[in-house]
């Protein structure tokens, strides 16, 4: 089983030629590429690469080979040789790779085979991929670049090919000086190199001017003058400048002229072998012996080989010709008796269905233009090909093939309308299976009927024309009651449930999905039907179980496209309804990669639409609207109308939050008309609970709750409990607004319930698809609900979950204050602004509490530094009417009867409340110092830079020449100038001098006499050999010490600096 479908001839290098010169220039180069991740040995036919990577094996050094031929291209098969390649040299490395493979999931086959390579391989190993070109397919290149990106340090590959390959990282791997590229000059002979070679290994001594000539002449092609030794070989007599003058110019004719003179030399029998054997790509003695109806191919074979005739041995008894030469003869074959050319192909065919290798039976049946035996052949396992995503093998046979030949084979019209409809292209692929139904129809063949029915109805799933996909299920089910085919059956109930599904019906689909089930005489199991099943019915864990154990499933395995049905879109939606932000970026990115990996635009604009979901939970809604624009126009491309519906979806959203309502509400409008035209409740419902959402983000409540209560029936009738909870949500928001509080209490009691019972808590707790922006929104109607008596202990949960334990009364939004700089506050994402506080004086009132955070001030001590010069009579009026104007400014919708949610009362004294949804940026600063402080390494200076970046200067520079703020200030002051010192002394520690510089200058900004940043920046400049600058730095702290302090530097300053000066 390990060793099927491997030929180990590829696997070891070809065997050096009799007449073979190591270069040591060109070994010299390929010696370097231990120093590199990657070489790429670059160069068109002819030039010798294989040649110089086979002289690698002589080095004694560890050496992997794997020779890549143009059977190759699917990456089972490539990543089947590739461990094989390594098995063969590292006999104990482990069967895993293997064994993932075999089940079809070459990712995490080719992830196994680096943790192998990791533990097995030697130091300095090599791995030559020679001939690569033949084999770089789009799922190949992905491969092999996801393998370069984790390759074992230990081991270095070596790239042998004709074209660049089109690798992902190649650009920043150039540019980190991992790449070798060794290209045609480098490969090419130079004069001096022409006349060694034929000096000392062909032994013909050259004149300097025949030197001239042949290097001018040949370009030093190494193809070429070996041809020009043939051709002397053979005519010794022949002068170098006569047998050259002969030629024209050009090199491709100075080789077809060299070609012929070395054919023409040979025996009879040789001349004819060649010709014959060109017809195969790579051959052994067998194959040659079938097409030429002999025995004595070996004998002919091994003569070749051992007089070196452009015969490459590809280990054991495994040969092809030089690309070259094998053109030549092939040309020359077709031109002697093109009908004998067929003959060859014909029997070449034969003999390669008879041994089962049915890509080499196709390509010589259709070169011996037998087409109707190759169309059978892909007849016979086009399926596979389609089931295991080969789709550019298909179609590449499938193009050779003439018109005639495809009308007479209806399966192959019908494959041609699958490869459109996995390409995106849904109107051709309609066209191809609404002709082979008339073939099949014409004939009769109800089988063909039902398949071309299911054919044009897998088209309408994909582009989610649930109406259209009925009919024709509908009817191909009937067609099936004739048919003893329960597998069919199945295929088409389970088609028919994703139909239902996509219309909103998710207890028909399931119970289709049952069925189906039963036909197939099979367990439960989880597929993406079950998953999409759940996705709308509000079982989103279970969902995202299942999808998760299906990613890891597929993790690298060839699979033909699934459009929207893809785990990794799926997956993307269900982060952004539980608010999984960055998860749902990667899967979106992963599901576009795919999408361009299988050459899908379909997936490609899904995935769009998926990222547009992830960003607006990062609050990037410009990018987000990017995405949707993006997603729409390739929908529109491939005229799949219900991709609008989604992005209209998602644009509704974006619009609403940015403050666009109308655009919100136009967006909207198209996405509902689409859902609805299509039949599909669940995204209609959707898109009315959004645009509601938007509504009531603009306070439009009562136009609001129409739309949610039309969305909640929507819900309701999908049976999806999730869409229900979030659309109570915002009810609940809504109706209270509206003061209707039953309706709201009501509300949120029944999303509560929902929420708790399914595990819901993210709509509450954090930034989801469906629910608030800043869930606080809804706190007031919780703290209301939790004052009656009802889901007490639940919402004492969520208040915990949302860092609101303490709250007892709250506005709706957290008030964010910044005190270091410019003093500026937030009531949610609203700032306060300047004539909202009425009076200065509330400002001021507000900055004293919050310096005296956590404490409650007595009357006098707030008249005293407030109001120092007022009589008392005076200080009392002004205090009450300033903490009104402070009151009004910071919740300026509450009701005179509610407490204030931020500033209390208590008899004499006053004060910010205990528990207050309140964050203040110098409290974020020092708590994050304090963390800083107990780390180590990276995660300590992240967290000092995190502390620094709030601290836009200093603490209430409003209140600068006030007592009451001075201390708090100082304190704040230090902090900063300590944790920009040990930012400092790490980034000089670390070899960073530019930063050390930077932070020494804020440092010494704020503090000129702080000598130990002047010190850093003395040695920054000692250690640039910058003199001037060190004594200016040194200069500069003396002159603050003593006009600050009339103090002398300090004896280490002192120290320092003559130590420095040498």
């Amino acid at each position: 089983m390990a060793g099927e479908g491997i030929l180990y001839t590829k696997l070891n290098p070809p065997r050096p030629q009799r007449y073979t010169w190591a270069r040591p220039r060109v070994a010299a180069l390929l010696g370097e590429a231990r120093d590199h991740r990657v070489t790429i040995v670059q160069a068109s036919t002819g030039y010798g690469k294989s040649t110089a990577l086979a002289q690698l094996a002589q080095t004694g050094a560890p050496l992997f080979w794997y020779s890549a031929s143009e059977g190759d291209t699917d990456a089972y098969q490539f990543l089947l040789n590739v461990i094989a390649a390594f098995r063969l040299r590292l006999p104990t490395m482990p069967d895993t790779p293997l064994a993932y493979l075999q089940e079809n999931n070459a990712r995490a086959a080719m992830d196994a085979l680096i943790n192998a390579l990791t533990d097995h391989c030697s130091p300095d190993a090599l791995f030559v991929i020679d001939d690569y070109y033949l084999a770089g397919s789009h799922e190949v290149n992905a491969l092999l670049d996801h393998f370069l990106a984790f390759l074992p340090p230990q081991l270095h590959v070596i790239l042998s090919t004709r074209y660049a390959p089109p690798l992902q990282n190649l650009i920043a791997w150039r540019a980190t000086g991992q790449v070798l590229e060794i290209k045609r000059d480098a490969l090419a002979f130079t004069r001096d190199e022409v006349a060694t070679l034929f000096r000392d290994t062909y032994a013909l001594a050259l004149s300097p001017r025949e030197v001239d000539l042949l290097a001018e002449r040949t370009e030093g092609w190494p193809i070429a003058l070996q041809l020009v030794w043939h051709e002397m070989r053979a005519k010794p007599g022949l002068r170098l400048d006569a047998l050259l003058a002969r030629g024209s110019g050009s090199l491709d004719t100075l080789f077809a002229y060299l070609a012929h003179a070395v054919l023409a030399q040979q025996t009879p029998i040789v001349q004819e072998f060649l010709l014959q054997t060109s017809t195969l790509r790579e051959f052994d003695a067998a194959v040659c012996d079938a097409i030429r109806e002999r025995t004595d191919s070996h004998a002919l074979l091994a003569d070749l080989r051992d007089r070196d005739l452009f015969l490459i041995a590809l280990g054991g008894e495994h040969y092809r010709y030089h690309h070259l030469f094998h053109d030549f003869l092939r040309e020359q074959a077709a031109r002697q008796d093109a009908d004998a050319v067929c003959e060859r192909h014909r029997r070449a065919a034969e003999f390669y269905r008879a041994t089962k290798n049915f890509d080499e039976a196709i390509h010589h049946f259709l070169l011996a233009h037998t087409f109707d035996q190759a169309a059978a052949q892909i007849e016979e396992i086009g399926e596979n090909l389609l089931r295991t995503g080969r789709l550019e093998t298909l179609a590449a046979w499938i193009d050779a093939l003439p018109p005639k030949t495809i009308e007479a084979h209806p399966l192959i019209m019908f494959y041609l309308g699958d490869l459109a409809r996995l390409q995106s292209r849904f109107d051709d692929a309609l066209g191809w299976f609404a002709q082979v139904e008339r073939v099949w129809r014409d004939a009769n063949d109800i089988r063909g009927i039902t398949r071309a029915l299911r054919g044009q109805a897998l088209v309408y799933l994909d582009t989610l024309r649930p109406m259209q996909a009925e009919a024709l299920l509908q009817e191909a089910l009937r067609l099936n009651d004739r048919l003893d085919d329960r597998a069919a059956r199945a295929r088409l109930m389970e088609l028919l449930a994703e139909n239902k599904l996509n219309i909103g019906k998710a207890g028909e689909a399931e119970q289709l999905r049952a069925q189906a089930r039963e036909l197939k005489e099979e367990g439960p199991s989880e597929d993406v039907l079950s998953v999409r099943v759940k996705l709308r019915t509000g079982q989103l864990d279970e969902a995202r179980r299942a999808l998760e154990n299906l990613a890891r499933a597929e993790k690298g395995q060839l699979h033909p496209p699934r459009g929207h049905r893809e785990t990794l879109l799926i997956l993307a939606l269900i982060d952004a309804f539980q608010g999984q932000a960055d998860a749902a970026m990667e899967h979106a990115q992963e599901g576009i990669a795919l999408g361009a990996r299988l050459d899908s635009p379909f997936i490609t604009a899904v995935g769009k639409m998926r990222l547009g979901h992830a960003l607006q939970l990062r609050g990037e809604l410009r990018d987000a609207l990017r995405c949707y624009e993006e997603a729409m126009a390739l929908g529109d491309q491939l005229a799949v109308l219900r991709t609008r519906a989604e992005a209209r979806w998602g644009m509704t959203r974006a619009h609403g939050l940015a403050g666009d309502l109308e655009s919100a509400r136009r967006d909207a409008e198209e996405g509902i008309r689409i859902a609805r035209d299509t039949g599909d409740t669940w995204l209609t419902a959707l898109a009315q609970l959004t645009l509601g959402a938007s509504l009531a983000l603009a306070r439009r409540d009562r136009e609001a709750s129409a739309l949610l209560d039309d969305a909640l029936a929507g819900f309701r009738s999908c049976g999806d409990p999730f869409g229900r909870a979030a659309t109570r949500l915002w009810l609940a928001l809504a109706s209270w607004r509206l003061n209707q509080r039953e309706r709201a209490l009501t509300h949120l009691d029944d999303a509560l319930a929902i929420t708790q019972a399914q595990h819901y808590d993210y709509l509450l707790t954090t930034r989801t698809l469906l629910g608030f922006q800043d869930a606080r929104m809804i706190v007031p109607v919780m703290l209301e609900l939790r004052r009656r008596g009802r889901n007490i202990a639940y919402i004492a949960h969520l208040l915990a979950a949302m860092d609101l334990g303490q709250v007892v009364v709250h506005p709706g939004y957290q008030l964010r204050v910044q005190t270091l700089g410019a003093f500026a506050v937030w009531r949610g994402e609203s700032n306060v602004q300047d004539h909202e506080w009425q009076r200065r004086k509330a400002r001021q009132l507000f900055q004293l509490f919050i310096t005296q955070r956590g404490k409650m001030l007595q009357r006098e001590e707030i008249f005293e530094q407030l109001w120092r010069t007022e009589t008392p009579d005076a200080a009392a009026r002004d205090f009450r009417v300033t903490l009104n104007a402070l009151n009004r400014a910071l919740e300026p919708e509450r009701s005179s009867d509610d407490a204030p949610s931020f500033v209390v009362r208590d008899g004499n004294a006053c004060g910010l409340r205990a528990g207050a949804d309140l964050w203040i940026d110098a409290d974020e600063f020092a708590r994050l110092i304090a963390c800083a402080d107990k780390c180590t390494g990276d995660d300590a200076l992240a967290l000092y830079r995190r502390a620094l970046a709030l601290y836009h200067g200093d603490y209430l520079p409003d209140a600068r020449y006030d007592d009451w703020a001075s201390a708090e200030r100082e304190r704040l002051l230090a902090l900063y100038l300590r944790a920009a010192d040990r930012l400092a002394q790490e980034s000089l520690d670390r070899g960073n001098a530019a930063e050390c510089l930077e932070w020494c200058e804020r440092i010494l900004a704020r503090d000129p006499c702080w000598e130990h940043a002047s010190r850093m920046v003395m040695r920054v400049y000692a250690q640039r050999g910058d003199r001037v600058q060190m004594r200016r730095a040194f200069e500069r702290c003396a002159g603050a010490l003593k006009e600050e302090a009339d103090l002398q530097p300090s004896p280490a300053t002192v120290e320092l600096y003559h130590q420095l000066l040498g």
